[in-house]
């Protein structure tokens, strides 16, 4: 291909050199580094020791307020957590942490340590529903005990629970946090007991939890901190100094947002994942607001960054994001349009392009496993589409632009780690620009999933085969035959000029917007949605739609059903795959019987159908595709089907609001006037045929995903200049319940109406399902969107 064909393919990191050889040279079999702490229960004492009345972890609450709690504090809490948990559990026992974002959940996180229990992260329970990925979790880590909060405790609807939830004992951490800690008995830990179980992996009925050791957690802290070119701890270390929404049960969110900050001794301030999907401004008004050095997330957020935030909303918000060193991309595929629109948009407000860092990584190797050396501009490398599909690379000239596609560099292998590229069926390393699975080896990669030692050893213990040299990333040659183990990343990729670049997953998993999806559990939701639909005959998988990745389902249709309404089965589908997995399709192509491609055995082929799908050669009966919102003003980009298009709100004249207050008959006549306005944003949102509009019909019913919810809470709050709570459209889920408390709410000046209308039991259920992210709401944020009193004062 070029003269670096045939050069070394293992991931060199020269700039690790560099580094003390401490780090580095203790990979092997052992993996161990040169830290101060081989535990977390080491590392908060020793933190609490020194940075004791330092702030650890803030956190910002949407009306304003905020929360601390210090490193001494934090200490006293997790002691009094363990001894509560110590009079029931024995170490090693596994407990549930099911928590909303707030402080709560780090106080129950690090008392499992304290108490050598293996802490086992959770999503919170979703609203008027069964909880059956909680209920796997609970019973595939044989968990015995579930930490939540007293609110949690009163709310918690336990009939909805079920197998080994309704059994669990349940304990609320902010009272036995306030406990004397005195009977709390350090436990006996050593580096390769486990920390915590990384439910990330698996469908919700094939949960497959990755066991996390304290080893495993701290070298790639380290890794992470030398990565991003962190200072070592001391104290009010500003270099770590971070924002982060991610919520908590996400590695990246409680490695990256939690766990690295307390590594460093800085202070973390956090947000709920809700606050910033409703407002994005939120999140970069924390970073300018605090001086904050590191922040990061998925590509979307970037993306809706840009499309949400305007110039004269950054202008107003006097945004400064010059001390923003690190600003960390991962979690899914990275886009470059995305990362320079962020860059054009927010240079003028102190945004530097060298902030970015994209990264790679997994829960399977604790976090973090590639990135550059600091901060430095992104680099990108536009291919040749065509080679790419072939496992190759040619890069592409400008003529060929058709044929291109545009690649993020993430980085090289981070120190104390190698990484490979190999071919996955003969095991052999790949020359340098020749795609392959990504192998990885160190002593950041966990010892395995739990209880499932056939998966474990598949993943975990892969060796190289007995033929061909490589180097390890300190330049030394390693053994000729069967190097390893090595983890197998299941992520394909190549190596060019000593810069990963990841072009996919071998296997099928999808993931959007930083989430997994399994495209089983998906292609099951739609084949139930219609009777027209062939079983065991569709695909799910994603690819890349108006310049972000989107869910595309393809679906067989029963030749007996072939004069069925295929408005309405798509419909079903949009409504049914929004409503259970809280992600919306944006495009759904019915296909002919028997024309899907298979294996020989009978299989799906979902990676030849979407090939087909992107050139348009499937047998195809009906499709619809949504089709990208108008470009607004919000910050010159491209935007996408999610958008919510401000310019169909029209300011409302002031005589109008006026009026709405001064009688019932003007106030429904608002009602109507919000109605009407709710259904025009649904016809420009999701492209609903006027004829088919009703008020009456909840926004699942449409295809509204959880994104669209949370943000069209955020535009009515502007339109109405009234303070609307994240889960209103949940409470009122149809445009008519909703337009009827909106006109109630503006009309008494903020506070709540006295009559409130109510919803059925289908229609909670459904928009219940819908904002999947309001799990990640606090109790402090749900009694302040829901328990507003007559004077408009927050119920404290």
């Amino acid at each position: 291909m070029n003269k670096h064909q045939n050069q070394t393919t293992l991931l060199p990191t020269d700039f690790n050199q560099k580094l003390d050889s401490a780090f580095a040279s203790g990979l092997g079999d052992s993996g161990q580094h040169d830290v101060a702490e081989s535990t977390l229960l080491e590392l908060l004492q020793n933190r609490a020791r020194l940075f004791g009345d330092q702030c650890a972890y803030r956190y910002l609450w949407e009306d304003g307020s905020q929360t601390e709690i210090t490193y001494r504090e934090l200490d006293r809490q997790a002691r009094a957590v363990a001894a509560s948990l110590q009079a029931t559990m024995t170490p090693g026992d596994r407990a549930l942490l099911v928590f909303a974002p707030g402080l709560e959940f780090m106080t129950a996180f690090l008392g499992c340590v304290y108490a050598g229990v293996v802490a086992v992260p959770a999503t919170y329970p979703k609203p008027n529903r069964p909880a059956p990925r909680i209920a796997s979790i609970a019973e595939d880590s044989g968990a015995t005990v579930a930490l939540t909060t007293r609110q949690t405790l009163h709310t918690l609807d336990r009939s909805r629970l079920t197998g080994p939830l309704q059994g669990i004992q349940w304990i609320a951490v902010d009272t036995a946090s306030q406990q004397p800690p005195a009977l709390w008995q350090p436990p006996k830990l050593e580096a390769r007991d486990l920390a915590f179980l990384q439910y990330t992996s698996g469908s919700t009925s094939d949960p497959k939890g990755v066991m996390v050791t304290h080893q495993n957690l701290m070298h790639n802290l380290e890794m992470i901190r030398r990565g991003f070119r962190l200072q070592p701890a001391h104290k009010d270390n500003e270099s770590g100094r971070g924002v982060f929404w991610l919520p908590p049960y996400h590695d990246m969110g409680l490695i990256g947002g939690i766990l690295e900050p307390l590594y460093v001794g800085a202070c973390s301030i956090l947000m709920s994942p809700a606050a910033f999907l409703q407002r994005p401004e939120r999140w970069l008004k924390a970073i300018s607001d605090w001086d904050a050095t590191v922040s990061g997330a998925p590509n979307f957020a970037y993306d809706l960054c840009v499309r949400r935030i305007s110039d004269q909303r950054c202008q107003d918000l006097q945004l400064d994001l010059s001390h923003w060193r690190i600003a960390f991309c991962g979690a899914e595929p990275i886009h470059p349009e995305t990362l320079r629109r962020f860059v054009k948009t927010f240079a003028p407000y102190g945004f530097r392009e060298d902030a970015f860092y994209p990264c790679y990584g997994l829960a399977e190797a604790t976090l973090l496993a590639a990135g550059g050396n600091g901060p430095a501009p992104p680099t990108f490398l536009r291919i040749r589409r065509s080679k790419l599909q072939q496992q190759n690379i040619a890069i592409a000239s400008g003529a060929e632009h058709e044929d291109s596609q545009e690649l993020v560099g993430c980085g090289q292998s981070l120190p104390g780690q190698e990484l490979a590229v190999v071919h996955p069926s003969t095991r052999t390393v790949c020359p340098e620009g020749h795609v392959g699975e990504i192998w990885i080896r160190g002593a950041n990669v966990a010892s395995g999933y739990w209880n499932c030692p056939e998966a474990s050893n598949k993943t975990f213990q892969a060796h190289l085969s007995t033929t061909g040299t490589h180097l390890s990333t300190t330049g030394t040659h390693l053994p000729t035959t069967g190097s390893g183990p090595f983890m197998r990343s299941g992520d394909l990729g190549f190596l060019y000029h000593n810069t990963l670049y990841v072009t996919g997953r071998q296997n099928d998993l999808l993931i959007i917007r930083g989430r997994n999806h399994h495209p089983h559990d998906i292609e099951l939701t739609a084949q139930l949605a219609h009777p027209a639909l062939s079983p065991s005959a569709g695909a799910a998988f994603s690819a890349e739609l108006h310049g972000e990745e989107s869910l595309v389902v393809v679906q067989e249709v029963d030749r007996a059903h072939r004069k069925a309404d295929f408005d309405e089965v798509i419909r079903r589908i949009r409504r049914e795959v929004t409503d259970e997995h809280s992600v919306e399709p944006q495009a759904i192509v019915l296909i002919r019987q028997a024309s899907i491609p298979r294996t020989t055995s009978g299989k799906v082929q979902r990676g030849l159908c979407r090939q087909q799908f992107l050139q348009n050669k499937l047998k195809i009966l009906a499709k619809w595709l949504r089709h990208p919102t108008p470009t607004g003003p919000q910050g010159g980009g491209a935007t996408n089907s999610s958008t919510i298009d401000r310019l169909c709100w029209d300011p409302l004249p002031d005589e109008l609001l006026e009026m709405a207050k001064s009688s019932r008959l003007e106030q429904q006549r608002f009602a109507e006037r919000i109605e009407t306005q709710l259904l025009q944003w649904l016809q420009q949102q999701c492209q609903v045929p006027e004829t088919q509009l009703d008020a009456n019909r909840p926004f699942a019913e449409f295809g509204v995903d959880s994104l669209a919810a949370m943000e069209l809470s955020g535009t009515l709050e502007d339109w109405l200049s009234v303070k609307i709570p994240t889960i209103v459209a949940w409470q009122y889920p149809t445009p008519a319940t909703l337009a009827t408390y909106l006109a109630g709410v503006t009309s008494a000046n903020g506070a709540e109406p006295k009559q409130q209308p109510e919803a059925t039991e289908k229609t909670e259920n459904a928009f219940g399902r819908l904002l999947a992210e309001i799990e990640n709401m606090s109790e402090h944020e749900v009694e302040i969107s829901l328990a507003l009193n007559p004077d408009n004062q927050h119920v404290d």
